[in-house]
């Protein structure tokens, strides 16, 4: 055992003893406390990004509230506890002793339920806050209700600062705009499916082994829009004043309708770029959104993507796009990195299933309106996260196999190699090049707590350091289950683990990926596969 985390529980634990006599050096003398509060709330919250609230790490707090204790004495067992009606269950933190004249702020960051992906407009609710305490001997609880909206699917609010908190300017006016980066879906099927039938159009381009190919790729998903009529429509006159929640559609909204704003165009093609490997970023400018894309060598092209109005090719829309480019650099600008945020937990929603032939019924085809090229690939698609990061994971483009075992089944990429059941209660998967592992650990009557126990315990008995832990709700097979995101540490380098924990039919689960750290592209691939697990019978 390394003696340094010794040597730091020790001093962890003279610290608590001498916090504890600073206490009762300062908070004594018999004297009475005094509760004073002030809460701060959002009046909010974006359905599209609600995984984001309970991340502390991101900082998008939902409540505040500030606790003074102006009284002689101190303020004991302190309990301030949070819920959000129909949508947050309660939750609570507490401080043990506020001394005389001390002050306690406390974030409220809410687990919220996933059924707010159902809403398809605003729908109010109410942040229930409660606060109990010990003054003088007896127990006292004071209750506040604050009414919050919680907004539809589709919904984005450009800034959720207040009047005396916004300066006015471009930034501020639009300080929410990384949440953005949860409306591209580059591992939503239908959008992989698209780029497919581009590809195809494209005689078969591979957009992450060169710039000619990226170039060949993306002009073929330019083509097939074209082709398929797809339009720009213009923003309302408000749309930009930041004031209120906007619609944005995602990219399989734009695929339906053939259109989209210039916001929603940009968030289209900066998905469909991402799903075939390549980075992408979208560029914010008063009035105007539009994306860059990245290719293999780290050249950066502009796309004006509002010209797809104008039925042009390819090239004249990345013409258009660096014109918009240099003037956008001559003011006020944002530019969000759509990966680096997906890391950092910025990422979409669920998104409802959709039919395997659900382009066709929408009307794209090769031949484009009026034609009956149909779907590309059927119900096969999504799921290659090969690109410039992940790297390796072979097999056809968007092609799946499906591994079925006696209590589950998942998909996974058709170049990869079958998964293995060990001993039955073992199932592993290695991508080809390595850096991607998918294992699901099972056991009759075992619990959730033993499910932790194994893994977390196989992980110290390989010498694997976890640097930290987070708890979450996670989403499989239809359950919302207890979930921890890991961050590791091995001789092979820095990697995160996901790993979703829960009991079905009288059997234990760990449904568990691990990728290097910070590779956004596995990261959306396990969430993928994650997606496609079914528990049998």
């Amino acid at each position: 055992m390394n003696s340094k985390v010794i040597g730091s529980g020790i001093l962890i634990l003279l610290l608590v003893v001498s916090l504890i006599g600073y206490a009762g050096a300062f908070g004594g003398g018999g004297g009475k406390g005094k509760l004073q509060y002030t809460i701060y709330t959002k009046d909010e919250i974006m359905s599209g990004v609600y995984k984001v609230y309970g991340n502390p790490e991101l900082g998008f707090w939902v409540g505040k509230v500030v606790i003074h204790n102006s009284g002689d004495g101190p303020l004991e067992k302190v309990r301030i506890s949070y819920s959000i009606d129909n949508y947050a269950s309660e939750t609570s933190k507490e401080y043990p002793m506020i001394p005389a004249n001390g002050t306690v702020v406390d974030l409220y960051y809410p687990i919220i339920s996933s059924d707010v992906t159902k809403l398809s407009s605003a729908t109010p609710s109410n942040l229930r806050i409660k606060i109990s305490y010990e003054s003088g001997g007896k127990t006292h609880e004071e209750t506040t209700t604050k009414p919050i909206k919680v907004l539809g699917i589709n919904d984005f609010v450009f800034s959720s600062l207040s009047p005396e908190e916004s300066t006015g300017s471009f930034y501020d006016t639009f300080s929410n705009i990384p949440f953005l980066a949860a409306w591209v879906t580059p591992s939503d099927p239908v959008v992989r499916e698209f780029a497919d039938m581009g590809n195809k159009l494209a005689g078969g381009a591979r957009a992450s082994l060169s710039d000619d190919e990226a170039i060949k790729s993306l002009s073929g998903i330019w083509e097939l829009a074209v082709r398929n009529g797809f339009s720009y429509k213009t923003e309302a006159s408000d749309y930009w004043t930041g004031k209120f929640a906007e619609h944005i559609m995602y990219p399989r909204d734009v695929i339906r309708d053939k259109s989209g704003t210039c916001i929603d165009l940009a968030v289209w093609f900066a998905s469909l770029a991402m799903s075939q490997g390549l980075k992408a970023y979208i560029v914010l400018i008063p009035g105007h959104a539009f994306p860059l894309i990245e290719l293999p060598s780290g050249t950066i092209i502009p796309v004006e993507a509002t010209a797809i109005n104008d039925g042009i090719s390819f090239q004249e829309a990345v013409q258009a796009g660096v014109n918009t480019w240099q003037k956008a650099m001559g003011g006020p600008h944002t530019i969000i990195d759509i990966a680096e945020l997906h890391s950092e937990g910025i990422v979409p929603p669920e998104l409802p299933a959709l039919p395997a032939d659900v382009l066709s019924k929408w009307g794209i085809s090769l031949q484009g309106a009026g034609g009956n090229g149909g779907g590309n690939n059927g119900g096969n698609t999504g799921g290659n996260n090969g690109g410039n990061n992940g790297g390796g994971n072979g097999g056809n483009q968007g092609q799946w196999n499906t591994y079925n075992g006696n209590y589950f089944s998942f998909q996974y990429p058709a170049g990869w190699e079958a998964p293995q059941d060990y001993g039955g209660y073992y199932v592993y998967m290695l991508s080809p090049d390595e850096q991607f592992e998918f294992m699901i650990l099972y056991q009759q009557g075992a619990s959730v707590e033993d499910m932790v126990n194994a893994f977390e315990g196989s992980l110290a008995n390989g010498g694997i350091q976890v640097n930290a832990r987070q708890e979450v709700q996670g989403q499989i097979a239809g359950m919302t289950v207890y979930a921890v995101m890991y961050s590791l540490s091995s001789e092979a380098g820095d990697y995160a683990a996901v790993a979703r924990y829960f009991t079905a039919g009288g059997i234990g689960y760990a449904v568990i990926y691990d990728f290097p750290k910070n590779n956004a592209d596995y990261n959306q691939l396990g969430e993928t596969i994650v997606g496609t697990f079914t528990l049998e019978g």
